[in-house]
């Protein structure tokens, strides 16, 4: 079960870090994307470069949009679906010519406004020749402002440019209409307004949590704001800890404990680290000022599971697993509080899986992947579990931790790892009748339920 523990937990830990999703609207593909000026000759091959561009297969994503590009020029779908190719293959001034060439086209499209809006935001690229940042932050806020007003099902996503931008601008006051915006307007699925509960429902008050990605922050900003639950938690998205203008802001107006001066943080710039052999982000700069300054502000501070290794390393020897969280503490200590791991799962969380997983129609991103990463993080706090209670002999609490480490793996999408689960359960307790029925079920169908 520790080769187990090994293989899950890695795969869980970068949950979120995704935009999870189970797919677009229905309808054609410039329907989803909200084009105006469709290009109908060319509709079902522009349908087959949007699912490269989905299943994140940018070359080939790439090779057929610029054939689609050449060959009808003024196609709005073309430009926009190359500018996207583009912009995730890291290839941002290529990206941001295609994105004004779809704007001139279709500049009504609501799919082309979020994708020009930002491109041209000053936190998210360089410079931009001829553009000055309050020119661009203009820019970007006339498109997604455009976007919001739509009636498309896109129409929600432009809020959280919106608020990127109000932030960075520090407006915080605009910034947090556009999250009441976002919980007005449902954005959200359920499974992922429940993991954003799941995160902050368990910390101490006052706390500080470091996030990761769009889907462990949006969502929880979204449940203090529109739901008011854990406004005493201050959330600390570490990518936007970045950008000096947000880092200001948090210190000034959310109350984040940074004593890094006003110059210092104007500063802030990647630096070598210990032999030369990394590199020292800013936001990895800002964290370390923070938690040297929480102690002493009476703060606690977590990391969601979802924050990548690069960033917890320097303080794994503190860190305290407690669910959807790592807890940071004063010294050394086990690495799992499976106390509170179990009062989690089994009181404090929101584990209600739907049958039939949500779509996700208002997030236009190829990166919508889907709900497994999620479901992982769950999987992994029952393996652990498992794997606690059987070292300690507690056969009772193990028998329970077993399937739900089962369920979660298979809602996970991972029938692999749920088979090798139920194959080291079986030989821990070879007449365990729930482990004998899930063995029936996944070798007789694949999965089970």
């Amino acid at each position: 079960m520790r080769t187990i523990i090994a293989t899950l937990v890695g795969a869980a830990l970068v949950a979120a870090g995704v935009n999870c999703s189970k797919g677009a609207a229905t309808g054609t593909a410039w329907a989803r994307w909200g084009i105006t000026k469709p290009t109908p000759a060319a509709e079902a091959k522009l349908s087959d470069a949007h699912q490269l561009l989905y299943a994140l297969k940018l070359d080939s994503a790439l090779a057929a949009y610029r054939d689609l590009a050449a060959r009808y020029p003024k196609s709005a779908e073309a430009h926009l679906g190359l500018s996207m190719a583009y912009r995730y293959s890291g290839k941002r001034d290529t990206a941001l010519t295609e994105a004004r060439a779809a704007l001139e086209l279709d500049p009504d499209a609501t799919g082309v406004l979020l994708n020009y809006a930002d491109l041209v935001l000053p936190i998210r690229t360089g410079d931009i020749p001829g553009m000055s940042a309050a020119e661009r932050y203009a820019e970007s806020e006339k498109c997604n402002l455009k976007a919001a007003a739509s009636t498309h099902p896109f129409n929600a996503h432009a809020h959280t440019g919106l608020w990127a931008s109000y932030m960075a601008q520090g407006r915080l006051s605009d910034a947090r209409k556009q999250l009441l915006e976002l919980g007005r307007k449902n954005y959200y699925p359920q499974p992922l307004l429940d993991f954003a509960h799941n995160l902050l429902v368990g910390l101490e008050p006052n706390a500080i949590l470091f996030t990761n990605g769009d889907n462990d922050t949006y969502p929880t900003w979204v449940a203090q704001a529109a739901d008011g639950f854990r406004p005493d938690v201050t959330i600390a998205n570490i990518a936007l800890l970045n950008i000096p203008a947000v880092v200001r802001l948090m210190k000034d107006s959310l109350n984040l404990p940074v004593s890094f001066t006003g110059e210092e943080i104007a500063g802030l710039a990647p630096k070598p680290g210990a032999g030369g052999k990394m590199v020292i982000i800013p936001a990895q700069q800002v964290i370390e000022n923070i938690i040297a300054n929480a102690a002493k502000a009476g703060r606690p501070v977590y990391f969601a599971v979802t924050v990548s290794k690069e960033i917890t390393d320097p303080y794994k020897d503190r860190l305290m697993l407690e669910g959807l969280v790592n807890r940071l503490s004063d010294g050394r200590h086990a690495a799992a509080d499976f106390d509170r791991i179990a009062e989690n799962l089994a009181k404090n969380y929101q584990l209600d899986w739907p049958d039939t997983l949500p779509s996700w129609p208002q997030n236009m991103s190829p990166l919508t992947l889907s709900y497994g990463p999620m479901a992982m993080s769950y999987a992994a706090g029952y393996v652990r579990l498992a794997a606690h209670y059987d070292s300690v002999g507690k056969r009772a609490e193990a028998a329970t931790a077993c399937p739900n480490a089962v369920q979660w793996l298979l809602r996970a999408g991972r029938t692999d790892a749920a088979r090798a689960f139920v194959d080291e359960w079986l030989k821990r307790a070879p007449d365990d009748a729930k482990a004998k029925e899930f063995q029936r079920k996944l070798t007789k169908t694949g999965t089970a339920s």
